[in-house]
């Protein structure tokens, strides 16, 4: 039984760096947000305990990790395992 997995490949335009991300780091990403979201929810409507609540970690998946481009190239790759 062969298993596909699909995952994107992001090309940096201006220094060539390759990065990869599957639909869990997208999923994990989008998680992480929506909990700094409720975080600063909490802090606005005066929960001060929730100020101690460490923020957790974003990525901008459409900026280079490297030199924190904008010019991405993207394109979903498929492999067989």
């Amino acid at each position: 039984m062969v298993k596909k997995i699909k995952e994107t490949k992001a090309t940096c335009k201006a220094c060539g760096h390759a990065s990869f991300y599957g639909k869990l780091d997208a999923f994990e990403n989008a998680n992480n947000a929506m909990g700094n979201l409720g975080k600063s929810m909490m802090c606005c409507g005066g929960c001060l305990p929730a100020i101690l609540i460490p923020n957790k970690k974003v990525v901008d998946f459409n900026k280079c990790p490297k030199c924190g481009s904008k010019a991405i190239k993207k394109e979903t790759i498929t492999h067989e395992v």
